[in-house]
Parts: C-alpha cells; sequence; structure tokens
C-alpha cells in the first residue's frame, strides 16, 4: 500500500509540474491566440484524442491479437502482482471484518436473487441512459437559438403586410397586381440604399443581403376550366407570348435568358434535385409540384430587374392558365449569421381571386465548431464521450448474448445509436453541401439563382431525426423507471386494457369522422376552422381535450340555428362528457383491478433504493463520512445516558403521535405466522452477525496489543447455534398450532 501511494504521489507531483510549466510557459512567452483560433486546436486535440481511442487502439490490439496467435511465446510467463508484500493474517481479518460489517445489513428480504438481478439490470440501464439522456437534453438546450423564431416571424410579416415603403403580398388581391409588388417590394425595397448598379443592403437592415438573384415560378394548368379531378400542369416547350409551334432557334444558347421563362424546367434537375426537392407545396386550393413550372430570373440592379419585368409583362407571362406563382431568393444576416430561405406563394383562385401564403425557414448553415461558444463545446465533448460509453455497452452486450436482440428494448438501444448515426452523416453531408453552395457564391454571375433550400432541407432533415433521437431516448427510459411502483403499474394496467382501449378508441374514432364529415358538409364554406376535413378533425380533438379557445360556437351556426345548437350539443355532450369520459374511466378501472392484483401478490421485498444501500455500500458509506455529512455528538451539558434516555423518549412520543393521527382511517394489519418467523430468523441472523464481528474485533485488539500473530480466534459454536435456531423454530410453530 506505501509502494503504491508513493507512485500515485509521484505521479501526481509529475503531472502537477508539467501543468505549471505549460501554465509559466502560456503566460509569460508573449504570444495570445484568438478565440477562434484556440477553440481550433481543442478541437483538434479532441479529435486526435478520439482518432486514438475508436480507431488506433482497436488497430494496435488487432495487430498484437494476430501476432500472439500466428506467433505465441514459447513459455508462458505469468505477469508480477503490483505490490510483493503477501498478505498475514492481521490483513485477513481486517478483510473478514468489513465484510462481515457489509452482512450485517443483509436480511432475509435481499436473498431474492431473481429480484437483485433485476434491480442490477436497472441500476446499470439507469447510470447509462440517464446519464446519456441529460447529456443529449443539455447539448440540444445549449445549441438551440431562439432568435431563428424571432427572426422567421418578423420576416413573415415584412413580406405579408403593407409597410412605408412598400406593399405586403396579402393587398394583391389580382394577378395583374403582382408585378407592382415585385416592383416595390423585391426590386427596389432590396436596392434602395445602392449606388452604381450594386445592391448594399435591405430596406429594412443594411445587414441583410440577397443572395443571388430572385426567381419567379409559376405553374401553367392545360386547361382552365375547373373539373372533377386534380388540375393537370402543363409541360410544354413554348416561344414568347406563349405561342406555339415550338421552335428551336440556332442563337437560343446565346440569349437564352429571353426563351427561358417559356421553357419548363424539368431537363434541368440534378440528383440532388431528385433526392431533396421532389416534393409538393400544399396550398390552399391544390398541391403544386416543387420541380416543375416556367422560371424567370430577375436580376442585381434595379435597371436590370425592371427590364426582365417590362419583358414579362409586355409578352403576357401571367395568364389566364396561370394556377400559381412563386417566388424564391434567400437572406442572409451578416450579425447573427441566419439565413432565410423565403417562398411567396400567390394562388390564383377560379373567381379571380387570389390567395398569398408566406413560407420563410430560418437555420444557421454556417455554424462551424470553431464558432460554437465554449459551453456549447463543452456539452458536445461531454455527449461525444457519454455516446461512445453507450455505443461500446450495446456492442458487448450483442456481442456475447446475440439473443438479446430479440427483446424491444436492445431494438430500440440500436435504433438509438442507428439514429446518432444517421444525424452525423446527415451533418457531414449538410456542410459540405453548404460548403459547395459557398463556393458558387463567391464565383456566381449577377444573373445566377443559387438555391439555397437544398441545405436548408437537408438541415430540416437533420432536426427531424434529432427529434425521433429525443423522442426513442425518453421513451428507453420507461424500461429503467420499472424500479418504481408507479411505473410498473401503469405498465400492468396498459397490458391489461389495451384490447379494451383499442377497441373503444376505434369507436371513438369512428363517430369523430362521421361527425367532422356533417360540419365540414354544412358549415365549411363559412368556417374556417372548418373547411377541410383533415382540419376539422384536429379542431374537434383540441376542443374535446379542453383547447376550447380555437372554437366559437358561432361557426356551427351556419346551418341553422336549431341544427347548430344540436351540432354543438353533440360535440359538447356526446364527444366529451361521453366517449372520453367513457376511454377515462376503462382505463381507471384497469388501474384499479391492476392495483388489487398487485396487492394481493404483495411480497416481502426490498425496494430500489435499499438495493444501492447495499450494492453500492462503500460509496454510501465514503458520503457519511466526509466532514461536511459528518454528525458530531454534542453533549449539551449532559451524561451520555441522559442524552439516550432523552433521544428514546423523543422518539417514542413521536410514534405515539403518529399512531394516534392514523387510528381514525388506518385498520392495523396483524403480523401473520410467516411475516413472525422471517422476523425471528432474521433477528437471530443479526445477533449471530453481531457476535462474529465482536469475536474478530476481539482477536485483532489481542493481535495489536500483544504482538502475537498466533491468537486463536474464539469461533462461536455453530453447532449449538444452529440448534438453537431450529429450537426456535419449532417452538414458533407449535405456538402458531396451538
Amino acid at each position: 500500500m506505501n509502494v503504491k501511494k508513493s507512485h500515485l504521489a509521484m505521479f501526481g507531483i509529475t503531472i502537477g509540474i508539467i501543468i505549471g510549466c505549460m501554465a509559466i510557459i502560456t503566460i509569460f512567452v508573449g504570444f495570445k491566440h484568438e478565440m477562434v483560433k484556440f477553440k481550433t486546436m481543442l478541437v483538434s486535440m479532441v479529435i486526435v484524442l478520439m482518432f486514438q481511442y475508436l480507431i488506433g487502439d482497436p488497430l494496435k490490439f488487432v495487430v498484437l491479437a494476430i501476432d500472439r496467435t500466428f506467433w505465441p511465446p514459447s513459455l508462458y510467463i505469468p505477469p508480477r502482482s503490483d505490490t510483493g508484500k503477501e498478505h498475514d493474517r492481521r490483513d485477513f481479518l481486517k478483510q473478514r471484518l468489513s465484510s462481515q460489517r457489509a452482512n450485517l445489513g443483509i436480511s432475509s428480504q435481499y436473498r431474492n436473487w431473481k429480484l437483485n438481478e433485476q434491480y442490477k439490470l436497472i441500476a446499470h440501464d439507469l447510470f447509462t441512459y440517464g446519464q446519456y439522456f441529460l447529456c443529449l437534453m443539455c447539448m440540444i438546450l445549449v445549441t438551440r437559438d431562439e432568435t431563428l423564431y424571432h427572426n422567421t416571424r418578423i420576416i413573415k410579416e415584412l413580406f405579408m403586410y403593407n409597410h412605408t415603403d412598400y406593399t405586403g403580398l396579402k393587398e394583391v388581391y389580382f394577378l395583374n397586381q403582382l408585378y407592382d409588388f415585385i416592383e416595390s417590394t423585391l426590386v427596389i425595397a432590396f436596392n434602395s440604399n445602392s449606388s452604381g448598379g450594386t445592391a448594399t443592403g435591405w430596406v429594412h437592415s443594411e445587414q441583410t443581403v440577397l443572395l443571388g438573384v430572385i426567381r419567379l415560378r409559376q405553374l401553367r394548368v392545360i386547361d382552365p376550366d375547373i373539373g372533377l379531378g386534380p388540375p393537370q400542369f402543363s409541360e410544354m416547350y413554348y416561344m414568347p407570348d406563349w405561342q406555339l409551334p415550338y421552335r428551336r432557334l440556332h442563337y437560343a444558347d446565346k440569349y437564352w435568358r429571353i426563351y427561358e421563362p417559356w421553357i419548363p424546367i424539368t431537363v434541368s434537375f440534378e440528383f440532388l434535385d431528385g433526392l431533396l426537392m421532389n416534393f409538393d407545396h400544399v396550398g390552399s386550393l391544390n398541391s403544386y409540384p416543387e420541380l416543375s413550372g416556367y422560371v424567370s430570373l430577375l436580376a442585381r440592379s434595379t435597371a436590370n430587374s425592371m427590364k426582365v419585368l417590362d419583358y414579362l409583362s409586355e409578352y403576357h407571362w401571367l395568364t389566364l392558365n396561370t394556377s400559381a406563382v412563386f417566388i424564391d431568393f434567400t437572406l442572409y444576416n451578416v450579425d447573427v449569421n441566419l439565413f432565410s430561405i423565403c417562398t411567396l406563394r400567390l394562388e390564383k383562385t377560379p373567381f379571380g381571386g387570389t390567395v398569398p401564403e408566406v413560407q420563410v425557414e430560418s437555420a444557421k448553415l454556417l455554424e462551424n465548431v470553431d464558432q460554437m461558444p465554449l459551453v456549447g463545446l463543452l456539452a458536445l465533448l461531454i455527449y461525444v464521450v457519454v455516446f461512445i460509453q453507450f455505443a461500446q455497452s450495446l456492442a458487448i452486450k450483442l456481442w456475447y448474448e446475440p439473443d438479446l436482440l430479440k427483446s424491444i428494448w436492445n431494438k430500440l438501444d440500436l435504433f438509438i445509436f442507428l439514429l446518432n448515426v444517421m444525424v452525423v452523416v446527415l451533418v457531414v453531408l449538410r456542410e459540405a453541401l453548404v460548403a459547395n453552395m459557398m463556393k458558387k457564391v463567391e464565383g456566381a454571375s449577377k444573373m445566377e439563382f443559387i438555391d439555397f433550400r437544398r441545405p436548408s432541407r437537408m438541415h430540416q432533415l437533420t432536426t427531424i431525426t434529432i427529434g425521433f433521437l429525443i423522442c426513442m431516448t425518453t421513451l428507453r427510459l420507461w424500461r429503467v423507471m420499472q424500479f418504481s411502483s408507479v411505473f410498473e403499474l401503469f405498465t400492468r394496467t396498459l397490458y391489461l386494457a389495451w384490447a379494451a382501449v383499442a377497441s373503444t378508441a376505434i369507436a371513438i374514432v369512428i363517430f369523430l369522422m362521421g361527425f367532422c364529415f356533417a360540419v365540414v358538409t354544412i358549415n365549411g364554406n363559412n368556417s374556417n376552422n372548418f373547411n377541410r376535413f383533415v382540419k376539422s378533425m384536429v379542431m374537434c380533438m383540441c376542443f374535446s381535450f379542453g383547447f376550447s379557445a380555437q372554437v366559437k360556437p358561432s361557426e356551427l351556426f351556419h346551418g341553422g340555428k336549431w341544427l347548430g345548437i344540436l351540432l354543438y350539443g353533440v360535440l359538447a355532450f356526446v364527444i366529451i362528457v361521453l366517449l372520453i369520459n367513457v376511454f377515462v374511466s376503462l382505463i381507471n378501472d384497469h388501474f384499479t383491478v391492476a392495483k388489487t392484483m398487485r396487492d394481493s401478490e404483495k411480497e416481502h421485498r426490498i425496494n430500489f433504493f435499499e438495493f444501492l444501500r447495499i450494492e453500492y455500500s462503500g460509496f454510501f458509506n465514503f458520503i457519511h463520512n466526509l466532514p461536511c455529512c459528518r454528525r458530531n455528538y454534542v453533549r449539551n451539558r449532559r451524561t451520555v445516558a441522559e442524552n439516550v434516555s432523552r433521544k428514546l423518549k423523543a422518539i417514542d412520543a413521536k410514534t405515539l403521535m403518529q399512531q394516534r393521527q392514523r387510528r381514525g382511517y388506518q385498520v392495523a394489519q396483524q403480523q401473520t405466522d410467516e411475516e413472525a418467523e422471517v422476523v425471528y430468523k432474521d433477528r437471530g441472523e443479526r445477533i449471530i452477525n453481531v457476535g462474529n464481528i465482536l469475536n474478530t474485533q476481539l482477536t485483532l485488539l489481542s493481535m495489536l496489543l500483544f504482538d502475537d500473530d498466533d491468537v486463536d480466534e474464539v469461533q462461536p459454536d455453530t453447532q449449538e447455534s444452529n440448534e438453537a435456531e431450529e429450537n426456535g423454530k419449532s417452538n414458533n410453530k407449535d405456538e402458531a398450532e396451538a
């Protein structure tokens, strides 16, 4: 032990000297790194250590294993022990004394080996998944930025409503007003502070710049007449002014900007567009595909943009066949490092009016590791270390016991691991895509649309995957919390009630679907909350669970007063009071049944915290022996006997008061013969353990006082003690029979 302490002391002194020298050199040598450079150095060190831990060490062990397999040593030499000291009888007695003291807290309740194995597994899972869940939550909270919400909300309001300098999209009532909106809001507003034809910023914030140019895209229907089916969008080639037949001129490649608004964009897709941009915009009237339509690009200067608008207006780019117009562009705020991917949509209704919509997605696409705050770096580093431990424990468990993969919880662990890997892959792909887009920004021409929606879609997919990861990790904690009687009872309730609850839920959904169909048919033309079936379903469900602020009774009265009263009564009474209460009452009944079954199967067992107190007794003893937790004896001018008597009287008085308080509503349970036998057995074992402890202490005391290692240990008469225990059991049985 002394040799080990000296080695630890030398190691600590060496580390202290190294750290002190490095600190002195850093402070007094005269150089100072920038914060970004310092973070980059720290990240590089962490990456090197992770590479050595994850790749270098496994490769080293593989090489050593191959070497020992094909070229084994001729003679096996066992490794030497750390200390050459041989243990004597005194060390053996000290070790026995510590084990006897540990056994003093163990009773017959702790000998349920099946329960102990279950608690041991729960304790391991609680340590593994608990710290992983906490680290994941901390990393999410540290890396989330609340400015994204405010940026999205402000930009939506700026483009939707009127302002002093320009008009809003909401004021575009007819399709022929769209050119005026583009001129005032998207051309002049982004070039109001320009000089010499170069744009310097937005009218509302000079630090917000427009990346690339604005793209106009319209979707045209083949037949403007309204049919029963979905509209068929045109993908034909036209000449200017939508003239046919289409002719490919020999100088079209040179003056392609003139003919581009009349040519569909389906021929210019990339493979990445088919993966990330192949979706439909769900509008108020129809669903519009993203990879379709006719495109025209504006310019960076006001004069050139006005020429494009005049050209489109002169050749009637917007006609009766125009179904929807999309305006796509990207804004970048330098101060907060935010990209705002904006999509302005204007749908033309069959009645001549328009339906406006502004979609804005804010994202930090240029956030590198060296730009993160120190708290974020620390949270990310801790999460990486904890995730490596989680993956290592999962790999070891499945490697040695592959049959464990049949359990749903182990499958969930594997799914959590795959989600983490997927998040890492998506982040790497997003960074590569953003780097490629920034290179295009550097060398972009004046008439090039830089599509930042692709990295935005990748960023959105990463966020969704992280959300699923949080959900799965939270669900995994359900298995960990099974040590609690409440969670165990609720699990049994779900197991007993799943068939009845599923049947009742299906009946509620069927009735709710019929009610929503009726409400949409009667009131859908006059109420925004009931104009679609899915929206009506959501509104009725929200109203059923108490969120009634969004639904007004007057919205159900468009079919007549008495019919509205009937519909509102059905919604408020049948769905809420009857069906939902039946659903809740059913769960409550099964909960009562499960609780009755648990009480009838109640065993004399320990709880999870008592198991931890015995299993990790060393840790709890260390905490108990700390100076801040240690209780000192205060005499208060009394003798020891007086203090003991005073403490016992206080305990008796407290117990008597508790019994008087519970006497009115609690029935005292009589102790059964089995419980009495268990108590008697535990008491006898405790007395025997105390005797063994005293015997070992007396032997050690004799050896310390007389320096004699040959003192015979006084062993208790085991046979007599066993006979006394058996006689006591027989006496208890005779008394019980009498």
